[in-house]
């Protein structure tokens, strides 16, 4: 009787381990696919922007030819302007070729965003609104907001809280100088397309004043050649860095755009194109003191 309690026993207990083996089998099975599953993951989330830029041999920029001295067509119907000869010589330096794809301004970011270019290169401001989506590669402008007014209306504006009130003309309605026009109070109007119909509403009085940079409306007037109008230099507003853009989590392209757009401060290639498009070098951050801020304080 014992014995064959015995082999029992020892029957059940092989039974067990066996049913213990089993369940050791399948959690190591499971981990083993949990930790593919990770893996799977981080090959997903693995930042392949440079190599994809590297692989295909061309960085694409977006920008919109229509926005001088940052972006224009010349005499020749070609596209150049300080940002764009600015990504030919970081596309140089990268080894790449250079892809522009114009289009208008507010299409620029969402172009971006969607994947349609690699970098954006518009005298983009970096604000923290567009740090929730983008990255932006260090900066290579700085600079302020003025505005064009009448020649005659100079001195009726001596800083930029006399703006409240006032018609004013501007390129967009997503520009950081229709943010500041409405935040200043500021009745804001935008056009589509080049600065010479602005100019010309504000000579007839459709609008008292245009807002934009101040380096830009200089060079602006220069061009436009109409002693009718001038740059109230008492007024300045929205201390600006700009930087070329690129998709936030595109980390890889960023360093290798910063390490570009740097040796070309270092080498003073930024200062010539400056000096060349806008008048001026513009690589030293402005005296905040002096300027009214973006929210109108």
């Amino acid at each position: 009787m014992m014995k064959k309690m015995s082999i029992a026993g020892l029957a059940m207990t092989s039974l067990l381990m066996i049913t213990a083996c089993q369940a050791v089998n399948e959690d190591n099975n499971e981990t083993g696919n949990n930790d593919g599953n990770k893996t799977n993951e981080s090959a997903a989330d693995e930042d392949t922007s440079w190599a994809e830029v590297e692989e295909s041999g061309t960085l694409v920029v977006g920008t919109s030819g229509t926005y001088a001295p940052i972006t224009f067509m010349d005499d020749n119907n070609e596209l150049t302007g300080f940002e764009v000869e600015l990504a030919r010589e970081v596309a140089e330096i990268l080894d790449l070729e250079i892809e522009f794809s114009t289009m208008d301004f507010d299409g620029i970011l969402p172009a971006l965003r969607n994947g349609q270019i690699d970098v954006a290169a518009h005298d983009f401001a970096i604000t923290e609104e567009r740090l929730e989506t983008f990255d932006f590669v260090i900066p290579h402008k700085y600079s302020y907001g003025s505005i064009i007014v009448r020649d005659e209306d100079v001195d009726a504006f001596d800083s930029a809280h006399d703006l409240e009130g006032v018609d004013v003309a501007l390129g967009s309605l997503t520009s950081n100088y229709a943010i500041f026009a409405d935040n200043i109070g500021a009745n804001g109007t935008a056009y589509d397309g080049g600065t010479e119909a602005i100019l010309r509403d504000v000579i007839n009085g459709n609008q008292d004043a245009y807002l934009n940079d101040y380096l830009v409306l200089q060079r602006t007037l220069d061009e436009f050649g109409d002693d009718r109008l001038a740059v109230a230099t008492d007024v300045k507003y929205h201390a600006t860095e700009s930087a070329m853009a690129v998709l936030k989590g595109n980390t890889s392209l960023k360093e290798q755009l910063d390490d570009a757009v740097q040796e070309l401060i270092d080498n003073g290639t930024v200062a010539n194109l400056a000096e060349e498009f806008l008048g001026e070098d513009v690589s030293q951050p402005v005296d905040e003191s002096e300027v009214v801020s973006l929210d109108g304080e």
